[in-house]
């Protein structure tokens, strides 16, 4: 991926099956220096898992997805679904008020050739406009502290740590809206 300049124009639009060989590119790039640091199996395991065009194709159908591009390039993702949609499960997630069902953003990455250019700030936003609540819930893996501050600076709140000792923790967050 060529290093943007500032002067390059990006677009944010919806996400389509015909993104999925770009999405995992983007996966490839920003996995690896993310999560490794913190558990290099479990960045593996994120990639083998949850960055496969199975998984992309059934998010796609279940999901919003925005992306951002420059020069054609998607150069960051993000999605927001519901807990109930979601391929995985998460039986100690409850929440009394949505009845079990969160609005979650479940993804949001931007190719660190891209970062600091308010790309993710952008993403953000528009997730927050489809936001059919008044919350909008997150998950981050703990020790991604670029992540949790970057989400703490834009008004999450920690909620829940919750871990099975052999990975990392995941850390909820909720943004309240309006």
């Amino acid at each position: 991926m060529a290093e943007a300049t500032v002067g390059d124009v990006v677009t944010v639009r919806r996400g389509a099956t015909d993104d999925i060989a770009a999405f995992r590119a983007l996966g490839e790039a920003v996995v690896p220096p993310t999560y490794g640091p913190i558990d290099s199996a479990y960045a593996q395991r994120m990639l083998d898992e949850w960055w496969v065009p199975e998984v992309f194709e059934t998010s796609l159908a279940r999901n919003v997805h925005l992306v951002a591009e420059v020069d054609g390039e998607v150069v960051a993702l993000a999605n927001l679904g519901r807990l109930s949609r979601s391929y995985r499960d998460f039986p100690h997630v409850t929440d009394p008020h949505a009845g079990g069902d969160r609005e979650v953003m479940w993804k949001l990455y931007v190719h660190p050739d891209h970062h600091g250019r308010g790309i993710g700030s952008r993403l953000l936003a528009g997730i927050e406009a489809m936001v059919e609540g008044d919350e909008l819930w997150l998950e981050v893996v703990a020790g991604n502290d670029r992540a949790y501050d970057f989400y703490r600076a834009r008004g999450f709140e920690e909620v829940e740590r919750v871990g099975d000792g052999e990975w990392p923790d995941d850390v909820w967050m909720v943004k309240r809206l309006r």
